[in-house]
């Protein structure tokens, strides 16, 4: 046991670097050794009686949470797979078609695809070379896979660039529906704060040269806006620590898998999660995987633990010989409608189309619900700041009326 645990350290110290070196006729090679020091990978690369050109360590790619990473969003892939796949249609080699794709893209991108190309020259797969890059999901890394497998990768990057597309309509759309009502949220706390802390100050001392008494209301929210103006950066600073602090948390384990565990619970939530799941399934099932492996390869893309372990916990029963729609309802992650359309897609043979069905019929119920939901959200939100702006407003314009009447009276 204690050879075997340090054999996979020492596996783990192991690092990758990257050489060009010649051979005695005369021919350039690039690829890369697996060594734990930079000597030990020219020691190897001389064993292969090969002369150095250039040798040096494989840099990691930027980290995943990166914004600025390679192909850090869905669009991007989407263009991506399309491109290359018509490419390849127009009879264009592996190498030659990232060649090509390498001059349209930004600086990482390029040195990317790059390496990449070097790499599956060298005799390396595909997949393998992709994987090797680690900056593409493993969703997209599975599709990949498979078309090199069964000769069908133009069409695995047709499916990717599809579904890459729709998914990013669908995230597009909630986006802007939660966009415009937090916009007028903020707008309307920033104009409760000038008001409080600027407008009623002055307001208090115009009553109190005029021998005004100043409205009851009004002084609440003059006492409230004078908290403000002496505490309000302590109580700003207070709130970026505990949103910092909470952010923190929820970046740790812990934190994650109760962020999971409280999102997992909502219905809306879990409706999101199905379209995806929805939407994997089937491209998966259409690119020749068995059911069971598609279960496990579709979890990638849920990005939830809580319905990754119900996925997990249905290929497994999968695999024992029991019905995958009364696992699937027995998991706790599926609906009514989706339990039904995948019973009605087993019994046909063609579980795919019911699940891009399903798909469809998800997408539009949820894209619904949200206009209901903005229909609502979005004038009462207005109707409330506006009514707060104008009960302020009458609250100290009132007695500034009724003193300039008894005046003039």
């Amino acid at each position: 046991m204690a050879d075997g645990r340090q054999q996979k350290d020492k596996e783990q110290a192991m690092k990758e670097f990257i050489f060009k070196a010649y051979s005695d006729d005369g021919s350039v090679i690039e690829d890369s050794v697996q060594a734990e020091s930079q000597r030990e990978a020219a020691a190897e690369i001389f064993a292969r009686e090969l002369h150095l050109i250039h040798l040096e360590e494989k840099k990691e790619p930027a980290s995943l949470f990166s914004w600025s990473r390679p192909f850090s969003s869905r669009q991007k892939l989407a263009l991506f797979a399309e491109e290359w796949a018509s490419l390849l249609d127009a009879g264009l080699t592996m190498t030659d078609s990232i060649s090509l794709l390498e001059k349209q893209m930004n600086k990482k991108e390029r040195a990317l695809l790059s390496s990449i190309r070097k790499t599956i020259s060298t005799g390396h797969g595909v997949g393998e070379s992709f994987e090797r890059a680690r900056c593409f999901p493993p969703f997209f890394l599975s599709l990949l896979s498979v078309g090199e497998l069964s000769g069908t990768l133009p069409e695995e990057l047709h499916r990717l660039s599809r579904y890459y597309l729709k998914e990013d309509h669908f995230i597009k759309s909630i986006e802007g529906a939660l966009a415009y009502p937090l916009f007028v949220t903020f707008f309307a706390l920033c104009l409760f704060i000038v008001i409080l802390t600027f407008i009623l100050p002055s307001f208090a001392l115009l009553f109190d040269s005029l021998s005004i008494p100043f409205p009851p209301a009004a002084s609440l929210a003059l006492s409230l806006g004078l908290w403000l103006k002496d505490y309000g950066l302590y109580l700003a600073g207070a709130l970026l620590f505990s949103i910092t602090g909470a952010i923190l948390f929820f970046y740790s384990k812990q934190g994650r898998e109760m962020g999971h565990s409280l999102l997992y619970r909502s219905r809306f939530y879990r409706r999101l999660l199905l379209v995806r799941f929805c939407a994997a399934l089937s491209a998966l099932l259409e690119s020749g995987r068995t059911l069971s492996e598609s279960l496990r390869d579709s979890r990638d893309v849920l990005g939830n633990r809580n319905a990754q372990r119900a996925l997990s916990f249905v290929a497994d029963h999968l695999e024992r010989g029991e019905d995958f729609p009364d696992v699937l309802e027995r998991s706790g992650f599926s609906l009514p409608l989706v339990h039904h359309l995948c019973r009605v897609g087993m019994e046909s043979g063609e579980l795919p189309r019911f699940l891009r069905q399903a798909e469809e019929i998800l997408t539009h119920e949820t894209e619904r619900k949200i206009r209901r939901f903005r229909a609502i959200l979005e004038p009462s939100l207005l109707l409330f700041t506006g009514a707060v702006t104008a009960l302020m407003v009458f609250s100290v314009m009132l007695p500034v009326f009724q003193a300039a009447g008894a005046h003039m009276g």
